[in-house]
C-alpha cells in the first residue's frame, strides 16, 4: 500500500503545527485598526518565526455586519505594559497538530482578548465576506491557505480583523507552523 500525505505533513510530523481555536460559542472580531484584539498570534521568541499555514471561521451567532475578512498586525515587542503597544494579553493553549504529541507551542496565542495601545495595521484582506447582515439559511464558513506568504518574525502581533468591526459571533481556528530562524 502507498501511502500519501498532506502538504504540512513532514512540519506536522516533526511537532511544528500548532492550532490555535476560539471556544465553541466563539467572538467578534475588530476593524483592522481597532485595538480589541479578539483573536491573535504574537510572536514571543526571538529564535522562531511563525508560518501561517490557514484559517478558517464559520458564522456562530448574533447579528453580523457586513464586510470582508483580513489579517491585521502591530509591532507589539516582547513585553506587556502600560506604556508597551501591548497592554493586555489573555493566553489561550494551542494544540500542536501531531495529536497527543509534540511540544507546546513557543508562540503566545489568544482565542478571546488583548488590548494594543494604538490600532493594528491591515496586513491581507482574505476574499471571504458577509454579504447579508442577517442569518440565512445555508452554512456560513470561511477558509483561506496562506500557503506560507505570511511569516510572523519575533515580536510582531497578527489578528483577525474586519473591514469593519464584527459583531456576529464566529467559531475560528488559526493554523501555524513554527520554524527556527
Amino acid at each position: 500500500m502507498a501511502f500519501s500525505s498532506g502538504k504540512y505533513y513532514p512540519e506536522t510530523a516533526a511537532g511544528n503545527v500548532f492550532i490555535g481555536s476560539t471556544a465553541a460559542a466563539g467572538t467578534a472580531f475588530p476593524i483592522s485598526t481597532g485595538t480589541a484584539v479578539t483573536f491573535g498570534l504574537w510572536n514571543t521568541t526571538t529564535t522562531k518565526n511563525a508560518v501561517l499555514l490557514d484559517f478558517n471561521a464559520g458564522y456562530t451567532s448574533g447579528t453580523i455586519a457586513i464586510g470582508e475578512f483580513g489579517i491585521a498586525n502591530q509591532a507589539c515587542g516582547f513585553a506587556i505594559g502600560t506604556a508597551a503597544p501591548l497592554s493586555a494579553f489573555t493566553d489561550g493553549t494551542p494544540k500542536n497538530g501531531l495529536a497527543g504529541q509534540g511540544s507546546a507551542s513557543a508562540m503566545r496565542f489568544t482565542p478571546s482578548a488583548a488590548t494594543l495601545t494604538a490600532g493594528g495595521t491591515a496586513l491581507l484582506w482574505m476574499g471571504g465576506s458577509n454579504e447579508i447582515a442577517t442569518a440565512a439559511p445555508g452554512v456560513s464558513v470561511m477558509r483561506y491557505d496562506f500557503d506560507g506568504k505570511i511569516i510572523v518574525t519575533p515580536g510582531q502581533l497578527v489578528f483577525v480583523c474586519g473591514s469593519v468591526a464584527q459583531t456576529g459571533l464566529f467559531t475560528m481556528s488559526l493554523s501555524w507552523a513554527e520554524v527556527p530562524i
